[in-house]
């Protein structure tokens, strides 16, 4: 099942449980890919510390201002 965009304009935290065992599947030339969500991560925007939305709206972090729906990924090292 396709989760419709306005899901992801639900609670933050809603969201982040409700991922959990979620298939995300991409086609990509004509093969199926699909990996499953076995973790999630919650912030708060501005006011969450933990957030890369504190520093304010960069390249970087651009698909977090965006409409619901959008994918922020990034690298983590260590």
């Amino acid at each position: 099942m396709t989760l419709p965009r306005k899901f992801y304009n639900l609670p933050t935290l809603t969201v982040a449980r409700e991922l959990l065992g979620a298939r995300l599947v991409r086609i990509l030339d004509g093969v199926k890919l699909v990996g499953l969500i076995a973790e999630t991560e919650a912030y708060f925007g501005f006011d969450d510390l933990a957030s890369h939305a504190k520093a304010g709206r960069t390249i970087r972090t651009d698909p977090m201002f965006g409409s619901p729906g959008h994918a922020y990924v990034y690298f983590t090292y260590g």
